[in-house]
């Protein structure tokens, strides 16, 4: 179990390192292919120099040829996503429910999450054409799991939850959320269904109401600025993919209970 726990680990590394470039040239609208290079001289990078998490420790932070800091976002991003691939690996496992097809499904769902939350952390810009593809992956992957009875009910998700947001942004005129949010709805409600989406949506409002509350405290934002929302969307999704199941069985509990 260790073995592949750390097998799992250091694949998850591997990708965030791809993930990294993906969310860096996205952005610049950069091929994502050719070698990596430094954000400041752009010089090109040696294998040595692109070893998830240990290139940045050994080098100090800083880049071997210019010398100027290298972004924390690279080990951030890097450790992320192989901590959750591990996570992903145990909760799929303890379920019974581990097999290749659905590995690679998390896998997927949590490299673009990754990929979207950092995005509009850095550029509060949403890239919609990855949203779009994990949800046609999502409805694909869907239609050949469920019944045509629960597919109907995650696509219905999917609208409904889009369409609530969309009510938010035209009420609000878009100083609530933006219109990329709502495409963000439609993916968690195809991928997470009705009580899952239940569990998602409230982790991302309770999770983003704390965040702004601290940063309001610290004198970072003021009362009436807005702050991405889709990294706390993204949170609950996430979230709710590995434990709105268990978490909703427990709160039944608790409450049949009372």
């Amino acid at each position: 179990m260790f073995f592949g726990v750390l097998i799992v680990f250091i694949l998850g590394t591997a990708v965030g390192s791809f993930l990294n470039v993906v969310i860096d040239r996205v952005s610049r609208r950069e091929s994502i292919l050719g070698r990596s290079y430094c954000d400041h001289c752009k010089a090109t990078l040696s294998t040595f120099d692109l070893i998830p998490i240990l290139s940045f420790v050994s080098l100090g932070a800083k880049c071997r040829y210019c010398k100027k800091p290298i972004s924390w976002q690279y080990p951030l991003v890097e450790a992320l996503t192989g901590t959750l691939f591990v996570i992903s690996f145990a909760v799929l496992a303890s379920g019974n429910e581990l097999s290749l097809l659905n590995l690679i499904y998390y896998f997927f769902l949590i490299a673009i999450a990754i990929i979207v939350g950092a995005v509009d952390l850095k550029f509060s810009l949403i890239p919609t054409s990855f949203v779009f593809l994990a949800s046609l992956v999502a409805l694909v992957y869907n239609f050949f799991i469920f019944s045509s009875g629960d597919f109907v009910s995650y696509v219905a998700t999917a609208f409904g939850l889009a369409l609530a947001f969309t009510v938010i942004v035209l009420v609000t005129r878009g100083r609530g959320m933006g219109e990329g949010d709502i495409v963000l709805a439609f993916l968690i409600g195809i991928v997470l269904g009705f009580k899952a989406t239940l569990v998602a949506v409230f982790i991302a409002f309770l999770s983003g109401a704390i965040v702004s509350i601290i940063l309001i405290i610290l004198g970072r934002k003021k009362f009436g600025q807005t702050i991405p929302f889709a990294p706390f969307l993204l949170f609950g999704l996430i979230t709710a993919l590995f434990w709105a199941k268990p978490f909703l069985e427990w709160y039944l509990t608790q409450h049949l209970l009372i």
